[in-house]
């Protein structure tokens, strides 16, 4: 058996899931075990159905919780064997449902949520359908569940246990401050008893020393002691009065003893009725404090709605930026792609402009050899005037044609050749 001081354990259902045949108003177990199986008697163990406290263990003690109460339990005897199952008697159908147990070991806890249900057929439908019917059978299902609890019904856990810790610690105080007070009465009553049993003690010694002596002497003895037995008497009668005054003393301290106890079980009762109050007042305080929870609960669940809605707009406005993005950086694609046209066309421009200008420049060149030109025919065609007027003239004097034939014919021959260059 490991040491109950080891902080390293979980806690389990044996086989994971259980099955039962019950008969309602028996006994029942909810099974829980630590693993590894270590000693839980120095421990806190707490068992919750729901949020409300079904069961406490703390201080090596069993309280149950006030909606339980009578019906919950642990094995005290298997504490030291890690069994920690919570113990139910005259089980009834409000019992089933879903349960928490926390085990507690100094700065470590472990818990684990359990769930009674009635095992219910292909259609959902309970199989014994008389379920609910006292002492009938029913078919348990005892099994581990992923249940997640929120922070408010942990809250709920919480106020819950220290309700019953409370509840518990205060009727304990006002019992042992009821038994001290009982208790220190008690001790004066006695001391007061053994003083009267010790007063009528001394006075029936007395008494019996008087008869003793009425005895011995008679009636008939002389004036000497007469007057001795009268100064005795005397003296007794003055103790028996002493005696009588102490008595009644202690009969008035009795009676203000009396109404002092009457008066503090009085105030014991006040101080019930106060606690009874008190609790009332924490109940409804509870009960307020449930209802301000609730609507929390709702005003939470509006704007958690309200939160939604605002994430859903934004994730619209966001598509519908993203949208807009899209369709700009499409733009910007078109634009940037036009830009580069225009770049491309502008340079196409720019070298046209520059085959342009060469063209020109060729153009004005070429303008230039054609004037040229045109000058060189036009002096070519000067020339053949020329030489037209001077054949005509050499027509007109045949004599000399023949020479002038021969002389002009080279001329002619390098005209041609000029005019064809």
């Amino acid at each position: 058996m490991a040491s109950a001081s080891s902080n390293e354990f979980y806690l389990i259902v044996p086989n994971e899931s259980q099955s039962a045949e019950v008969k309602l108003g028996s006994d029942v177990t909810i099974p829980c075990h630590l693993s590894p199986e270590i000693s839980a008697v120095d421990m806190e163990i707490r068992w919750f159905k729901e949020t409300d406290c079904a069961c406490l263990y703390k201080n090596k003690e069993v309280i149950e919780g006030r909606s339980f109460e009578g019906r919950t339990g642990l094995s005290t005897e298997e504490l030291n064997k890690g069994n920690v199952s919570l113990n139910f008697r005259e089980f009834k159908e409000s019992d089933m449902g879903v349960y928490l147990c926390q085990v507690i070991s100094e700065d470590r806890t472990e818990e684990i949520t359990i769930e009674v249900e009635e095992r219910k057929d292909s259609d959902g439908q309970p199989v014994n359908q008389s379920s609910k019917i006292q002492g009938r059978q029913v078919h348990l299902i005892l099994h581990e569940s992923n249940r997640t609890w929120r922070e408010n019904q942990r809250m709920k856990m919480e106020e819950s246990a220290l309700m019953i810790e409370f509840e518990v610690n205060y009727v304990k105080v006002l019992h042992q401050t009821i038994f001290k007070v009982f208790k220190n009465q008690g001790k004066k009553l006695e001391q007061t008893e053994l003083q009267l049993k010790e007063s009528k003690t001394d006075l029936e010694r007395v008494l019996q020393q008087l008869e003793t002596i009425t005895e011995k002497f008679g009636l008939l003895e002389n004036k000497k002691d007469l007057n001795m037995k009268e100064s005795q008497m005397q003296q007794i009668e003055k103790q028996l009065l002493q005696i009588t005054k102490y008595t009644e003393e202690k009969q008035n301290q009795l009676e203000e003893k009396d109404t002092q106890l009457e008066n503090m079980s009085k105030q014991i009762s006040e101080k019930e009725k106060l606690l009874e109050s008190t609790i009332k007042e924490m109940e409804t305080s509870k009960q307020q404090l449930e209802t301000l929870r609730q609507e929390q609960m709702r005003q939470q669940e509006l704007l958690e709605k309200k939160e939604q809605l605002r994430i859903s707009e934004l994730n619209d406005k966001s598509k519908c930026l993203e949208e807009t993005k899209s369709l700009l950086e499409e733009r910007e694609g078109k634009i940037k792609d036009l830009e580069k046209e225009k770049d491309r066309l502008n340079e196409e421009l720019q070298n046209k402009d520059k085959r342009l200008k060469d063209m020109n420049a060729k153009l004005i060149q070429t303008v230039r050899e054609v004037e040229k030109k045109q000058n060189q025919l036009q002096g070519k065609h000067t020339q053949l005037e020329n030489m037209h007027k001077m054949l005509s003239e050499k027509m007109r004097h045949p004599e000399n044609k023949a020479k002038e034939l021969e002389a002009s014919q080279p001329d002619e021959q390098e005209t041609k050749s000029k005019l064809e260059k």
